[in-house]
C-alpha cells in the first residue's frame, strides 16, 4: 500500500470511527460497527507469530491451508474489549488513534486448542516477518495462504527442527 493509500485509510478510519463514536446506540452495537469497519484494513488481524503447535498442523498438511485443521488466528487482545475501550478514549488525531488500533490489532497462528486455553501463547510463538510480503494477510475471516506462506512455514520449521 503506498503511503498516500496508508494516510487515506488511516484519516477515512479514523473520520468514521469519530462518527461511530457520536452515534446514540449502545456500545454493543457500536463495537459491531467499529468491527465492520476495521475490516476496511487490507492487513486487519495481521499474524506476527505462530505456535510450535500449529507449525506441526501444518507439516501433517504439506504446509498448505486445509479446511477443518484446526488452526486459526488468535487474537492477543480480545478485540471487544480493545473496541470498548477506544470509545471512551480521546485521540489527538488520526495517528495516535492508528498507532493504539495497530498495537493491539494483531494474532498469533494457533491451534483451536490453544485458543480456547486462558495462558499467554504469544511468548512462545515464532516470529512472522512484517514486510512487504504481508504474509498470511487477512481474506475475510480466513487467512491469505499461497506458495510465499507455504515457502516460509517450510524453512520455518526446517530451521526449527534443526534445533
Amino acid at each position: 500500500m503506498s503511503s498516500d493509500n496508508f494516510e487515506n485509510l488511516k484519516n477515512i478510519l479514523f473520520n468514521d470511527f469519530c462518527q461511530i463514536r457520536k452515534m446514540q446506540c449502545s456500545d454493543k452495537i457500536k463495537i459491531k460497527l467499529l468491527s465492520t469497519l476495521f475490516s476496511a484494513n487490507p492487513n486487519c488481524w495481521r499474524v506476527v507469530g505462530i505456535t510450535k503447535a500449529a507449525l506441526e498442523v501444518f507439516a501433517s498438511h504439506n504446509f498448505q491451508r486445509a479446511s477443518g485443521m484446526g488452526v486459526n488466528r488468535s487474537h492477543m487482545h480480545q478485540r471487544s474489549a480493545i473496541y470498548k475501550g477506544m470509545l471512551s478514549m480521546d485521540f489527538a488525531d488520526s495517528d495516535d488513534f492508528w498507532d493504539y488500533y495497530f498495537k493491539h490489532d494483531y494474532t498469533i497462528l494457533a491451534t483451536s486448542t490453544e485458543n480456547m486455553q486462558d495462558r499467554i501463547i504469544e511468548s512462545n510463538a515464532y516470529p512472522v516477518p512484517q514486510d512487504e510480503r504481508m504474509l498470511f494477510r487477512t481474506r475475510g475471516y480466513a487467512w491469505k495462504h499461497g506458495d510465499e506462506e507455504e515457502y516460509f512455514l517450510i524453512e520455518l520449521y526446517k530451521k526449527v527442527s534443526r534445533n
